[in-house]
């Protein structure tokens, strides 16, 4: 089920040569995370929604929530019910989140509203988050029901655009709005810090990228830089950033150098990962560490083979099996961390995590 369009990429392929001498350019920290949307359904306007918002809505009033390209449920679901990545937002939703303003906006834009957050856990950058106390939800965009088909041109479906979305002075004056002052900070919702207003003069070549909002010893992994005369945004992502990304979920297979980097790269997937932990924990009792790396890696190699050695053994690239097995044992510890870090983030257990998210 659909909950709404795929949110649109920043990092557009081919930037219009004059778009950094706009006029009006806002700056603003990518904070990183996992996608997250939320929209509150209103009875007066239920014609405005998709039909999955009004099977997942709980009644008049739910605060109905989804990741990149699914509706997960209502806010008034049972945790348990939910996927333990999404816990820590959930609560947000609950304690932190003002439903009465966000139906008054229904009124003034004439509809319901879709907001845009990053779910606050840890994916690649870590921010501190067993030692500091982090926001759950941070919000970066609002987009109007009614305008949801104009995030696609007509006749190029790959080719998704800003047009239709709240322009940032708007948003932010929203986000406002809805976040609860007195709220826990750990069960925060809060906007993308904006960093820099700027106008015709900003060099993208040149940029610093400067420390983050949410650590003193973290290097933001980007920023998004929005133009409302250009109805456009586009995210400058630092190489470095880049680089640890790809060292914490693995390579694209189109960047592999040696065929066992192209195996890993395409065969070893989180998915596969976290299902072979499930497997040692939840079927065999084993207790979840670091150290089930032991033989959690070797247990993916061994599944990536069972499923995949008809096209491994036809590959056009050459590879030894040897070479395979280091690899996966750094991509599979690297999850590990990632899952115990979120475990405790979302007061979850770490196989409860991304059990749907795929």
């Amino acid at each position: 089920m659909k909950i709404y369009p795929k949110v649109p990429r920043y990092d557009h392929p081919v930037v219009p040569s004059d778009f950094f001498d706009a006029e009006s350019l806002t700056l603003i920290e990518k904070v990183d995370g996992s996608s997250f949307r939320f929209t509150l359904y209103d009875e007066r306007y239920a014609a405005q929604y998709p039909e999955a918002v009004i099977e997942a809505a709980t009644g008049d009033g739910s605060l109905v929530f989804g990741t990149r390209k699914t509706i997960r449920g209502s806010h008034r679901d049972a945790l348990a019910d939910i996927d333990g990545a999404l816990h820590r937002a959930v609560r947000c939703l609950r304690e932190s989140v003002k439903t009465t303003p966000l139906r008054h906006l229904h009124d003034t834009f004439d509809g319901p509203l879709i907001i845009y957050a990053e779910n606050l856990v840890y994916s690649t950058l870590d921010y501190g988050f067993d030692t500091n106390e982090l926001p759950a939800l941070v919000g970066f965009d609002i987009l109007p029901h009614a305008n949801v088909n104009t995030m696609v041109p007509s006749g190029n479906p790959y080719e998704e655009t800003h047009k239709g979305f709240l322009d940032h002075e708007t948003a932010w004056a929203i986000f406002e709005q809805l976040r609860v002052d007195e709220a826990p900070i750990d069960m925060s919702f809060v906007p993308a810090p904006i960093l820099k207003q700027s106008g015709g003069d900003f060099d993208p070549t040149t940029y610093t990228f400067p420390t983050s909002s949410l650590a003193d010893d973290v290097q933001v992994e980007g920023i998004v830089i929005r133009s409302r005369t250009r109805d456009r945004r586009v995210k400058l992502v630092r190489e470095a950033f880049q680089e640890r990304n790809r060292k914490q979920f693995g390579q694209r297979p189109a960047d592999a150098d040696s065929g066992a980097e192209y195996v890993v790269a395409t065969y070893c997937t989180s998915a596969r990962i976290r299902k072979q932990a499930r497997t040692l924990v939840v079927e065999e009792g084993r207790e979840f560490g670091l150290h089930l790396n032991e033989d959690l890696y070797q247990r993916v190699v061994e599944d990536i083979w069972a499923e995949h050695w008809q096209e491994l053994m036809t590959l056009d690239r050459s590879f030894t099996p040897t070479d395979v097995y280091p690899l996966v044992a750094k991509r599979c510890i690297a999850e590990l961390r990632q899952m115990q870090t979120n475990a405790e983030l979302n007061d979850a257990q770490p196989t409860e995590l991304w059990q749907h998210l795929f």
